[in-house]
């Protein structure tokens, strides 16, 4: 590198504390680097970056570990995946704690046997995605579990829920093959779990269009890559989860999404009309199977944590509506006779309600189900089960 060389003058005056560039006098500042410079310098700068980066990394993985695949999942031709018969397995969000999943006879997340139901309880059949799966929640902590929970409660005596729900289970095809295994249980209703996100991947996995396009897809190009490795990293989910608790950063982020936000915009745009209008053909499918059977269908709708941060604050920016959405389904059970409850009521009432979900992950956690299960099991006791007034003899009430 450039030597440089200061006068004595100039030395004394440092001595003095003197630093003004009048007294200072440098030799050999105006030379150019040495070639060498050129790249050591850029070199040593990335690899510090890089450096940094991995000891960011490392920190994130040790303090916020994570475990979402399930290895009680074995493939299945129908569904894709089930659950294995009596297997447990350990899971965990990085934002949430470690917990154990449990399953029965019959692969479903649900304490009780899935062989008839013993005199004088009632069943619930719960289907649907990741939300009634309850997906990476303690099992205690569930939408299934709070529900049979609280209703045996209200209900002075058992109430059970076997839950037959699981993450992209809400395609239509799996949906309706997944409600007839449903009422093979024989219960007195079946609950199905609806979210904005269900319906914008399901409906689209079930879009035969969506799916040739897919398989047109061209090989990811250089940023596609990159941006799949940065949702890969830990250090990356632990900046996300503290700068997304600002609702100010994650609102007008969100809602710049495009047609993953168009939800909130109403009128609807084609495509969820489209996702609407399937919506419709399967509750109306499921709800003349359910009748036939003799069982009700509930609908419950539970939010997306932008629409429910959306929802809790007075003023909306200009063309948004949160509650648009939920309106609809209610309209599409209401016109199928099916029962319809929305759990937003309850959640928006929750100070900062914003923090029931994963930050990062979206699903409502531990914190939020509860809550969102209590709605549903007023539905239930007073209108579902006729206020639970006397237990039933059968499966059925």
């Amino acid at each position: 590198m450039s030597q440089l060389r200061l006068e004595p003058q100039s030395a004394l005056a440092i001595e003095d504390g003197r630093w003004d560039a009048a007294t200072l006098k440098i030799q050999g500042a105006g030379k150019d680097l040495p070639r060498r410079d050129l790249w050591l310098l850029p070199l040593i700068v990335l690899l510090t970056v890089l450096v940094l980066s991995l000891a960011a990394e490392v920190g994130a993985r040790l303090g916020w570990p994570e475990q979402k695949i399930n290895s009680c999942a074995i493939p299945d031709p129908a569904l894709g995946y089930r659950f294995k018969p009596n297997c447990t397995s350990v899971m965990k969000a990085a934002e949430g704690p470690w917990f154990t999943n449990s399953y029965n006879g019959c692969g479903y997340r649900s304490p009780q046997s899935c062989g008839p139901a013993a005199p004088g309880t009632r069943r619930i059949a719960l289907i649907g995605s990741s939300m009634s799966e309850g997906y990476l929640v303690p099992y205690p902590d569930i939408i299934g579990a709070r529900l049979a929970q609280d209703l045996t409660v209200q209900c002075r005596a058992p109430v059970e829920v076997q839950n037959l729900g699981g993450l992209g289970y809400f395609a239509s095809d799996k949906l309706l093959g997944r409600f007839d295994e449903a009422l093979a249980l024989h219960p007195n209703a079946v609950l199905l779990v609806v979210t904005p996100f269900d319906l914008q991947t399901g409906i689209e996995e079930d879009d035969p269009a969506q799916k040739q396009k897919a398989a047109a897809v061209s090989p990811l190009g250089t940023r596609a890559r990159l941006f799949n490795a940065l949702k890969e990293s830990r250090g990356f989910v632990v900046a996300q989860h503290f700068h997304f608790q600002d609702m100010a950063v994650y609102l007008p982020l969100y809602l710049s999404y495009g047609d993953k936000a168009d939800f909130l915009r109403p009128p609807f745009t084609a495509p969820w009309q489209e996702r609407l209008r399937r919506l419709d053909a399967a509750v109306s499918e499921m709800s003349r199977r359910a009748h036939d059977a003799g069982a009700s269908l509930v609908l419950a709708f539970v939010p997306q944590e932008a629409e429910l941060a959306l929802m809790a604050r007075g003023h909306l920016p200009p063309g948004v509506d949160p509650a648009a959405l939920p309106r609809a389904v209610a309209t599409i059970a209401a016109r199928r006779g099916a029962n319809f409850v929305d759990t937003s009521a309850a959640l928006k009432a929750q100070p900062q309600p914003e923090k029931l979900y994963y930050q990062v992950d979206g699903h409502l956690s531990g914190a939020g189900q509860p809550l969102a299960a209590a709605p549903i099991a007023a539905l239930f006791g007073s209108r579902i089960f006729s206020s639970c007034a006397t237990p039933h003899a059968g499966a059925r009430s």
